[in-house]
């Protein structure tokens, strides 16, 4: 009898293995996707306030922020294009995480997007968040800049304390000159190494600059060490 029960309960073992097999495939299946990204990214809030690429798919009527990682994909600031990627959905993702992840297969298309280096008038009707430094992505900065056009000064918040200076603007460049800041003690060490990080990159000096429909970008030596966010300029 112990073995007829044996023999009995081995195909559906079998079987039972086959569809687990099946079901982890299905979990893990992949697909090809082309993806239009915009010459530059958009404040987002994910589990915390973040930059966003942003896409549009194949029937997209505008453009959709985009929260997880490319991976083997360079993204450059002011450069639009048209790529390829291999979209694999994940089984027991977390409740706070994409069900997707997706790689780089190809890029058909990379193309420089007019900028709006001239238009200063733009500029200075907003304020400017501090969204990327050195290629980091600050998710919760609250550094800013402001710029007067008619004293020529600029000012704004480094996460502990104010600061202020100069700057001259000319052929796509922006020089800061005799800047300051308030010497108030900042107790949070993350917000303290990011100040000092911050104010040591801008004092006394020149960067090549350009402007997206939503960010400011500051570049020294052709590589960009600064992306600000467009934010709403302080009613006085």
């Amino acid at each position: 009898m112990k073995r007829i029960i044996t023999n009995n309960f081995r195909p559906k073992l079998i079987l039972t293995i086959l569809m687990l097999l099946g079901l982890s495939v299905y979990a893990n299946a992949a697909d090809v996707i082309k993806l239009i990204i915009k010459e530059d990214r958009a404040s987002c809030t994910g589990v915390a306030p973040q930059t966003c690429f942003q896409v549009k798919y194949k029937n997209s009527k505008g453009w959709e922020l985009f929260y997880s990682n490319i991976s083997g994909f360079n993204y450059k600031p002011g450069y639009r294009y048209v790529i390829l990627v291999t979209r694999t959905k994940g089984a027991n993702v977390p409740a706070d995480a994409s069900i997707y992840t997706y790689k780089l297969k190809k890029v058909l298309k990379k193309q420089k997007m007019p900028v709006r280096a001239g238009d200063w008038d733009f500029v200075i009707k907003h304020k400017w968040k501090l969204i990327q430094m050195n290629g980091v992505t600050q998710e919760r900065s609250t550094a800013y800049v402001v710029f007067d056009k008619e004293k020529g000064r600029i000012n704004g918040f480094a996460g502990c304390n104010s600061f202020f200076g100069i700057y001259e603007k000319g052929d796509g460049k922006l020089t800061f000159k005799q800047m300051a800041s308030t010497l108030k003690a900042c107790i949070d060490e993350d917000r303290n190494k990011l100040e000092n990080e911050f104010l040591k990159l801008i004092s006394d000096k020149t960067f090549k600059y350009d402007v997206a429909e939503q960010t400011l970008n500051f570049y020294e030596n052709n590589r960009l060490v600064l992306m600000f966010g467009m934010a709403p300029l302080d009613k006085k």
